[in-house]
């Protein structure tokens, strides 16, 4: 396809995919992305994504960093003009679990350190507020047991690459 007009069927399926990942706190263009790129054939560059997506070079070009980023997608080469080529990682269990390693956990660690802090605020000021402190201790365990859930799953994960026979 040369001239990189979408035909409406795949732009809808790039949409749809764009939609589920700002769902889970991406912005869509980065579904959008990735499903040109799985979709393609062979290696694509990213002027043929601006073309496509019709949005800006910037856009694609942070967009693209991110995804790499998380290794959802990866440089595999140069075209023509020395553009960068990019093909998604077909590995889509890796692509889960480097999210988040990443991310996920990077949040529940603010996460806690947030309700320790709040847990250290002085008596008087949670009195003035109405805080519980055993439910305060509360939300600390369930922010340790997601913290040890998420830990055991990519724990797990990391086992049955390195040994598929677990």
């Amino acid at each position: 396809m040369k001239n990189n007009t979408v035909p409406e069927q795949f732009e809808d399926l790039a949409n749809q995919i764009g939609s589920f990942i700002e769902y889970w706190g991406f912005k869509k263009i980065h579904g959008q992305i990735w499903t040109h790129v799985w979709l393609s054939d062979h290696p694509i560059d990213a002027t043929t994504l601006v073309k496509r997506l019709k949005v800006s070079k910037a856009l694609i070009s942070l967009a693209v960093k991110d995804l790499i980023h998380y290794d959802v997608i990866r440089i595999v080469g140069q075209g023509d003009r020395r553009k960068i080529l990019l093909e998604t990682n077909p590995d889509v269990q890796t692509v889960i679990g480097n999210v988040l390693r990443q991310r996920e956990s990077k949040m529940l660690e603010a996460i806690m350190n947030s309700c320790e802090n709040a847990a250290g605020t002085a008596k008087d000021t949670k009195a003035l507020m109405n805080i519980h402190d055993g439910k305060l201790e509360a939300m600390k365990i369930m922010i340790q047991v997601a913290q040890m859930s998420l830990a055991s799953m990519l724990d797990s994960q990391l086992n049955n690459e390195t040994n598929p026979l677990i």
